[in-house]
């Protein structure tokens, strides 16, 4: 039983035991991070039959690429190579290890080499082991080689990248003008955008926190950014005032750093003007405006270096799916799902 055929690509077989083991390994690790995400909110499900479509599609398309490898020579490796591909494989075989003995057996009571026996039991039970892993490792490295072998001679244009840009534009336009705030939550959290929305101001802070001590005064919070403000005031800098100035993008419907601050900034008409002392439940702060951002659209010189890397990637990404694609639909394949229900 254990030996029928599941999967036959072009005469190369994928018997049933081979492939259970697969399932049941691609299985567990999915339980797994199921339970993980039950922690956050989600609802610990795993789709059986989506699990066994994934094993089945992988399957095809690695013995597609594999035949495809040797057809072009690119499945051998040299002693360098195959050491390489072993660490790592290791590597990878040891964090799955500890992966399954954290969500299996957390509340185990052996401990040392009995406990690290009894996973790796479990892991090869499941169909995990390390030739397995070296395997994956090895089929990883032939699909770098052979995806290097359909996209090194893909190319793209500037107008390939200006239509990129021209998408990111319009997305985060339809974004902001929905939720104008998403806009400063990007740009404070570093992400590169290529959209600024009318309305939005950069503005300077300092702040100093409250004690969170149950019974404890804000008096000398409240002290220091007096000294601060004083020192303003008497015309110092706001950017030297302390090492702990942080710079904001914000808007009216802004929440960061706290609404409070917000309004107060929302409020200056003049660069490098700054708010009072504004007390919040958290902490004190003063704010500084910097300068108005006036709505604009990235251009193609300010967004090629950063579109260009991440357009290029999608042309070649698609590229090989393309190519991917036509082996398999040039390949002889049958499979016998029916058997695993036996």
């Amino acid at each position: 039983d254990a030996r029928q055929t599941i999967i036959d690509v072009n005469g190369e077989q994928v018997n049933k035991q081979t492939f259970l083991n697969a399932y049941n390994y691609t299985l567990t690790m999915q339980q797994y991070y199921a339970q993980m995400m039950q922690q956050f909110g989600g609802d610990g499900s795993v789709d059986e039959s989506s699990v066994l479509q994934s094993t089945l599609d992988n399957y095809i398309s690695s013995l597609v690429l594999s035949q495809k490898a040797r057809e072009l020579g690119m499945d051998q490796f040299t002693d360098a190579e195959l050491a390489e591909l072993q660490a790592k494989a290791q590597e990878e075989y040891d964090k799955q290890l500890e992966s399954i003995r954290a969500s299996n057996f957390a509340t185990s009571e052996l401990e040392g080499d009995a406990l690290t026996a009894e996973v790796t039991a479990y892991a090869s039970a499941n169909g995990y082991t390390l030739d397995y892993q070296l395997e994956a490792v090895k089929s990883d490295k032939i699909s770098e080689r052979l995806k290097a072998s359909v996209t090194d001679s893909v190319t793209i244009t500037d107008a390939d990248v200006q239509a990129a840009l021209d998408k990111q534009v319009a997305s985060e336009k339809e974004t902001y003008e929905k939720t104008p705030a998403v806009y400063g939550t990007r740009v404070n959290a570093g992400t590169t955008v290529y959209y600024t929305p009318a309305g939005y101001r950069t503005i300077r802070v300092i702040s100093v926190s409250k004690p969170t001590e149950e019974g404890a005064s804000p008096d000398e919070a409240r002290q220091q950014i007096d000294a601060l403000y004083a020192r303003l005031a008497a015309g110092e800098a706001f950017e030297t005032l302390t090492e702990d100035v942080k710079t904001y993008a914000v808007c009216a419907d802004s929440a960061t750093p706290e609404a409070e601050v917000v309004s107060a900034a929302m409020q200056l008409t003049d660069a490098l003007s700054y708010t009072e002392v504004v007390e919040t439940e958290k902490a004190f702060y003063i704010a500084q405006l910097v300068e108005e951002l006036p709505e604009h659209a990235a251009t193609l010189e300010e967004a090629r270096a950063s579109l260009y890397a991440s357009t290029l990637a999608d042309a070649q990404n698609a590229a090989y799916n393309e190519a991917v694609q036509a082996w398999i639909n040039a390949a002889d394949v049958k499979t016998y799902t029916d058997r695993l229900s036996n």
